[in-house]
Formats: structure tokens, sequence, C-alpha cells
């Protein structure tokens, strides 16, 4: 299964994002997908704030899954960043997204290029 959908890089992508991930209701459990929506609303909302995109600029989600994987890949346009996570405190009020990434995804990373920037995680099955 797949999804594959561009998004504006406005605050109203966000959840137009999770509700793509419907999509996936027959092939994920619903505890994975909630996962999911969180994970992916973490990513389009970074892509949203802090790429410095063009309002004419596209945010790419894609979500696959096969027997052993889900894999998900947000593309936009903007420079990249330090993937550096820092250490969370309960006293900070954002800067959580990285951290929730790596607690809920069993792999995940950044690349970039040319193209622009890609984040990508694996969740095992």
């Amino acid at each position: 299964m797949t999804v594959d959908v561009r998004l504006r890089p406005v605050a109203d992508s966000v959840p137009q994002a999770r509700a793509a991930l419907d999509a996936l209701r027959d092939s994920v459990s619903e505890d994975r997908l909630e996962d999911l929506r969180l994970l992916v609303s973490e990513l389009v909302t970074n892509s949203v704030r802090h790429a410095g995109l063009a309002a004419s600029s596209m945010i790419s989600l894609r979500v696959s899954t096969t027997a052993t994987v889900i894999r998900v890949e947000i593309h936009d346009d903007g420079p990249g960043f330090d993937a550096t996570i820092q250490p969370a405190s309960m006293y900070q009020e954002s800067g959580w997204g990285l951290y929730l990434i790596a607690q809920l995804s069993d792999r995940w990373g950044v690349s970039t290029d040319r193209a622009g920037t890609t984040v990508w995680l694996e969740i095992d099955r």
C-alpha cells in the first residue's frame, strides 16, 4: 500500500497529511496508525515552519507499507537542518518532533541534496 500526497507549505496541510493516512486503515493497526499520524504531523509541521518554503513550493508525503516495514518520507525544497536530537525536557514547549521520531521509529534519517531535503523514517511491523 502506498500513500503519495503533495501539500502546500501552510498550516492547513498538517491535518490534510494526517487524513491522507486513513488510506492505510485496512493495512495498519489502529495503534500504529496513531503513531504514524503523530510522526507525519511533526514532520509536515517542521517543513511548514522551518524550511523557509516559497508559497509556490510543495511538500511531498510518501508512505509505503510492505509485510515487514512502514516507510515515511517527507520531502521539501528547503535547505535542510542539523538532525541532532537535543535532550528533552518536560519544561520545553516545542522541539519535541525529532525526539518523538527517534522514540517511535526503528530507523530514521535526513538526506539533503540539490533537490531539497528528505526526512525519512521506518517502523518495523
